[in-house]
């Protein structure tokens, strides 16, 4: 059977044409969404640039001081010697100063790399699982206001803000009843009970919902992304990873084997 093409009209605004670079993107992010929804994420490290943050000079009371904070370091403060009066005095202060700020400037300009671990964001496996049952769009929606990580849109900090971080998870309220229907097309691995099966089933979802999310028809969505060559210096998140097209090993082992971005 194959899925109504007129499903994508009940989504809001005007449909457009899409790139298939625009629906590989959304495709890449959905997978990292129902990956997670099985899987969670475990504890692990990653790198990132240590920029400095903070320098600032004061003045008072015949004194001077450098306030100086850095990426995972206490901060440091750097004052002048108290009745620093004669011109050499003077001279060997203003030109730590200098040091100082040239330094921070560097830092800045290059920061060095460091390591920092990342906290393990626990799955919601018991929501995968409602998800792949769902046969009507209230049920979805009710799955995904009970969701607590990862089909939020949200990622909110005690004080009660909140950054609109992942605002394409909302499409699969949105998009239920599409969601539902494109389960019934025959391409759905919903049998598949081998050890990939269920990650063949994260990757056809998340081709379904990089359509819905560029509205594009599911139907569409799935076959624009099994036929689509990637260039030998292409560097999507696919060939970044070297699955499938481009590489022999699929998305469905490569998950299965515990792999992903971290």
């Amino acid at each position: 059977m194959k899925v109504s093409q007129t499903i994508e009209k009940k989504l809001p605004g005007r449909p457009k044409e899409a790139s298939g670079e625009e629906l590989l993107r959304y495709e890449g992010l959905w997978v990292d969404t129902f990956r997670g929804l099985r899987d969670g994420n475990p504890e692990g490290e990653t790198e990132i640039a240590a920029v400095p943050s903070l320098f600032i000079k004061r003045s008072g009371a015949g004194q001077e001081q450098l306030y100086i904070e850095g990426f995972g370091k206490p901060p440091r403060v750097i004052r002048q010697q108290k009745f620093s009066t004669t011109p050499d005095e003077l001279r060997t202060w203003r030109s730590r100063v200098q040091k100082e700020h040239d330094q921070f400037e560097e830092a800045m300009l290059n920061p060095a790399p460091v390591r920092i671990k990342v906290a393990a964001i626990p799955s919601e496996s018991r929501l995968w699982a409602a998800l792949k049952r769902a046969e009507t769009a209230t049920q979805v929606r009710r799955i995904y206001s009970q969701s607590k990580i990862w089909l939020k849109p949200r990622l909110e900090f005690p004080n009660g803000r909140f950054i609109e971080y992942w605002p394409f998870r909302r499409i699969l309220y949105k998009g239920a009843e599409a969601f539902c229907r494109a389960k019934l097309d025959p391409r759905y691995p919903g049998r598949d009970q081998r050890k990939s099966g269920d990650y063949r089933r994260v990757e056809y979802l998340a081709r379904v919902m990089a359509g819905l999310t560029v509205r594009l028809a599911p139907s569409t969505a799935v076959e624009m992304l099994r036929k689509m060559k990637h260039a030998e210096q292409c560097i999507c998140w696919r060939c970044l990873m070297q699955i499938a097209p481009r590489y022999p090993i699929s998305l469905a082992r490569f998950l299965a084997e515990g792999n992903w971005f971290r």
